[in-house]
């Protein structure tokens, strides 16, 4: 065999291999702790494992502490943070692949770029969506022709994509799915509080201290008060993570695992429907949530929210139809 054979061969045995590498994030048969997929989207793998789900406070210390911290006219009744207890045992019993940074406004461009699609905000009769508005004295409102492509603040490619939907996170994944030949799908809410908490058990995984947000979240801080806008969450913390609005994707420090932006940023969509008093009967065992509800779960907190619901605890929903100009999301695949 020529020499010119022999080397071809060579070559399309790497480039097989290398391939086999990004679309299973393996190399012998092993998987990887973290690879990338054909569109460039890093997943990082999370290990299976137990954890302890909800919030470790009582309703009463925790309202106590924010409101003597951060916002004095705080109620226990504000936001029902009764959602977050009781505290239990969970158990993720399969290893599995989170997307180590939201996903990008790139990466959903590439999606509706190759599909055509259209998201729930560019679609109806009242075509539209919560986003900034100048003319709004909270500064967000409902407001015709925003959608993911034009939020009302600047944003690249490496933003993380809002304005988006429960619906049209599904979407991406199926596409990604077809694309990519596994299974993608949105976490589970129980599977994002295990992957965002990375072995901790304090209210952020970088600690107690709202302050240490800034090393790790892009929140309402000193940046975000210092341009006047509303204090709509709980406050702000005093630190400045250096953003108004969103960031780009992996700016901050990552927890344990290796994942980006746990905290803040933009809003993550889950899987689950959202029902307040689920955690009193939810199973040990990879739990999924209701069978059914009127609200999608919503976690993480975004960049327009305090330091009291970007906890790892803290909880939030919404319409799977509704779009936002704080809401995004991740993906998940099995191993």
């Amino acid at each position: 065999m020529c020499r010119s054979v022999l080397m071809a061969l060579l070559l399309q045995s790497l480039l097989a291999g290398a391939a086999a590498f990004c679309d299973e994030g393996k190399i012998g048969g092993e998987p990887q702790k973290q690879f990338v997929n054909s569109i460039g989207m890093k997943l990082t793998l999370i290990p299976a494992g137990e954890f302890l789900m909800g919030s470790g406070e009582t309703v009463e210390d925790l309202v106590t502490f924010f409101r003597n911290n951060y916002i004095e006219d705080l109620k226990a009744t504000d936001l029902g943070f009764e959602d977050e207890h009781p505290r239990h045992r969970v158990r993720i019993t399969r290893p599995f692949y989170m997307g180590t940074f939201h996903v990008t406004v790139g990466q959903f461009r590439r999606f509706v770029d190759q599909t055509h699609y259209k998201a729930d905000a560019e679609k109806g009769d009242r075509r539209g969506a919560w986003g900034w508005s100048d003319n709004e004295p909270r500064r967000d409102a409902f407001v015709e022709g925003r959608s993911w492509r034009n939020v009302g603040f600047p944003q690249t490619d490496d933003h993380p994509v809002v304005c988006v939907s429960w619906n049209d996170a599904v979407a991406f994944c199926n596409w990604l799915s077809h694309k990519e030949g596994h299974a993608y799908r949105l976490p589970t809410e129980a599977e994002w509080e295990y992957s965002c908490r990375a072995g901790t058990t304090t209210r952020y995984y970088s600690g107690n201290d709202p302050e240490t947000l800034a090393k790790v979240a892009n929140i309402a801080d000193a940046a975000f008060k210092a341009k006047g806008l509303p204090e709509l969450f709980a406050g702000t913390i005093r630190a400045n993570d250096g953003y108004v609005f969103t960031a780009p994707v992996g700016r901050f420090t990552p927890n344990a695992f290796g994942l980006y932006d746990m905290h803040g940023n933009a809003d993550q969509w889950c899987a689950d429907w959202d029902d307040s008093f689920y955690y009193a009967r939810s199973p040990r065992d990879d739990p999924t949530g209701p069978a059914h509800g009127h609200l999608r779960v919503l976690r993480g907190g975004s960049w327009r929210d305090g330091p009291l619901v970007t906890r790892s605890a803290s909880r939030d929903g919404g319409a799977q139809d509704g779009s936002g100009f704080e809401q995004g999301f991740r993906v998940a695949r099995d191993k």
